[in-house]
């Protein structure tokens, strides 16, 4: 930061130390208009947060999260900025990323935990009524208010995000996409339970929290879009379709695709084939690969 900057910055800091707010906030939006700065951007929030703007300090805070890691102050005071818009699970997720930083984490889980407790103690309706919009989530039908409902759900305290996802991942009527950001965002927040879940073959599979890694880190997932690049990336219209196919296949296959996949290559063959070809498989059909890539093709193709 140059002399320049630095005084505003020091200007703005001042303000906020004389409590005026709104003329450090509008100082802060002045140069934030023409340049960025962590640490103005800090201090916007801060000024924002203690005029009680929580949802335009929300904003920015999603906007610029780098901003808020450079010290455990500024990290406390996102998480607070979070919290005060009841974004229980965003930020255990954000805490969990942490977990290597001692202080971090458990200064930024014990503000978390506070907070739903005095959420649950004084909004025990509010809670109640994200709760149900949350496990009804089978009573919209389209992929859209489903995603609405869930991301709804995330602003239940962790215990009772944990409890109706319960529900969620049972409910033979929620979609398998919805399911799968249901267990990844169990994934992100640490959370260790072991769930049941049906599946996308209609049964129910356990899924032990503590073992499953993030989509991007299966193996089977990384030699398919490996291959796919290097055999597609020259014809980029047909890349950016079977990306996108193979993208929502392993989205609906999610956490079991290494379990199913042991064969990256031969599934990718099988894969393929079924997508360029206008062709039907039945349930009369013995290759279990085959069997599961057209239920994940039927999917894909009915999605509303």
């Amino acid at each position: 930061m140059d002399e320049h900057s630095s005084q505003i910055a020091k200007d703005i800091a001042s303000n906020i130390d004389d409590k005026q707010y709104q003329l450090a906030i509008n100082k802060a939006k002045n140069y934030l208009e023409d340049q960025p700065s962590d640490e103005i951007e800090v201090l916007l929030v801060q000024s924002l947060f203690s005029l009680k703007q929580y949802v335009e300090a929300r904003k920015e805070v999603m906007e610029n999260p780098n901003a808020f890691t450079t010290n455990e102050q500024d990290f406390l005071l996102m998480i607070n900025v979070l919290l005060k818009n009841n974004e229980y699970i965003k930020s255990r997720e954000i805490v969990e990323t942490f977990k290597a930083n001692d202080s971090y984490y458990n200064d930024g889980l014990k503000l978390i935990e506070e907070s739903e407790a005095s959420f649950r103690s004084n909004s025990s309706e509010e809670i109640h009524q994200l709760a149900q919009k949350f496990y009804h989530i089978s009573s919209k039908q389209t992929m859209y208010w489903q995603k609405e409902s869930f991301l709804n759900g995330q602003h239940l305290p962790y215990d009772e995000f944990l409890k109706y996802s319960r529900f969620v991942l049972m409910d033979p009527f929620v979609q398998s996409v919805i399911k799968a950001e249901v267990i990844d965002t169990l994934r992100k927040v640490g959370s260790n339970e072991v769930v049941d879940m049906m599946w996308i073959d209609g049964k129910t599979k356990k899924v032990k929290m503590g073992e499953i890694k993030s989509l991007q880190d299966m193996n089977s997932y990384q030699l398919i879009f490996n291959r796919l690049t290097d055999e597609y990336m020259m014809d980029p219209e047909k890349f950016m379709l079977l990306s996108s196919y193979f993208q929502h296949q392993s989205i609906l296959m999610y956490p079991f695709n290494d379990e199913i996949i042991l064969d990256a290559n031969r599934w990718y063959d099988l894969s393929i084939q079924a997508y360029l070809s206008a062709k039907e498989y039945t349930e009369d059909d013995n290759d279990d690969y085959v069997k599961l890539i057209e239920i994940i093709k039927r999917q894909f193709n009915s999605i509303k």
